[in-house]
């Protein structure tokens, strides 16, 4: 049973009536286990294909799922995490905004011994497992993609960032560090705050195109600032071509690949992460031993290999 709670439906209190699944998850009975995915946003392709590998691998187990759709609050996800404790879930996915701001949550999770397995975020807390890929390797990868991509010139690149997203973080500074060591002719002009908010990060975007129009490449570090980049070239055309490349997939950004403007993303396997993080909950429940740090693989997709990805074809 799949039950989704929104922000706009809590009022302070998340009243889920659930029974202690404790105690039946102890006696291996499938569907007295029940999984609280408590996740950022529904308004992002990415986070809802998590939920979909969440949902099909709670499906496959016989397990119950709610799903708690934070809408970007990061103080509505730690309420989230403390009420689902509060009301014995078996465990906690977590898709975490601030993963420093749910430390708190996480303990009080702890206490009442429910499991939390972080996806896409490194937290601060004790986790069961942490889901995702190798941001700083992949953010190397992506640079050799563009390397091959065409003919090596001087390039002026612009960053799109998320300060407040620890992970986003990493690939800038995985991005960055790569430069330094593979080509050292690009220079970066300017870095901008999208906030991993679509409205936000096209507003950075345009700012940044106005604040430097000698760019030659724009790096954005998620899908937010994909999108927002690619609609800031349309909404404030530069004067010359500005090429993008950076994280994740979307029907915009494979727009931007058949045409020639993104030249390199990074997608991750967001399906296979939602199935990884409950197989994770199947391994504790189960007494399994099972590694904490849990890696899955993103493919770099550029305008060339495009056709051949199947997921991709947005």
């Amino acid at each position: 049973m799949l039950t989704v709670h929104r922000r706009k439906l809590i009022c302070g209190v998340l009243t889920l009536c659930l029974p202690n699944r404790r105690a039946g998850a102890a006696s291996g009975r499938a569907d007295a286990v029940h999984v609280a995915l408590v996740q950022t946003t529904e308004s992002s392709q990415y986070f809802n294909e998590i939920t979909r590998g969440v949902r099909n691998e709670c499906e496959r187990s016989g397990y119950g799922l709610s799903v708690f759709d934070a809408d970007n609050s990061p103080v509505a996800q730690s309420d989230a995490i403390e009420n689902y404790a509060g009301q014995h879930v078996s465990a906690i996915l977590l898709c975490a905004i601030d993963v420093y701001g749910v430390r708190d949550a996480i303990s009080t999770a702890a206490s009442y011994g429910i499991p939390v397995v972080a996806i896409d975020a490194i937290v601060s807390g004790k986790t069961i497992a942490q889901i995702g890929v190798d941001n700083i390797s992949t953010s190397a990868r992506l640079l050799e993609a563009l390397l091959q991509s065409g003919p090596i010139s001087p390039v002026s690149v612009g960053i799109v960032g998320a300060t407040s997203s620890y992970i986003q973080t990493l690939r800038y500074s995985g991005f960055l560090d790569a430069i330094k060591k593979q080509a050292p002719f690009m220079h970066i002009a300017g870095f901008v705050d999208g906030q991993n908010i679509l409205d936000s990060a096209q507003t950075a975007a345009e700012d940044l195109l106005a604040a430097a129009p000698q760019l030659d490449l724009i790096y954005a570090t998620g899908e937010p600032a994909m999108i927002g980049a690619l609609s800031a070239l349309e909404t404030s055309p530069p004067r010359k071509r500005v090429h993008v490349a950076g994280w994740d997939m979307s029907p915009e950004i494979a727009r931007g690949l058949r045409n020639g403007t993104v030249l390199a993303t990074a997608v991750q396997d967001t399906i296979r992460m939602g199935e990884a993080a409950v197989t994770a909950v199947s391994d504790w429940l189960g007494h399994r031993p099972a590694p904490h740090d849990i890696a899955v693989p993103a493919a770099i997709v550029t305008p060339a290999t495009l056709a051949a990805c199947g997921s991709c074809q947005s």
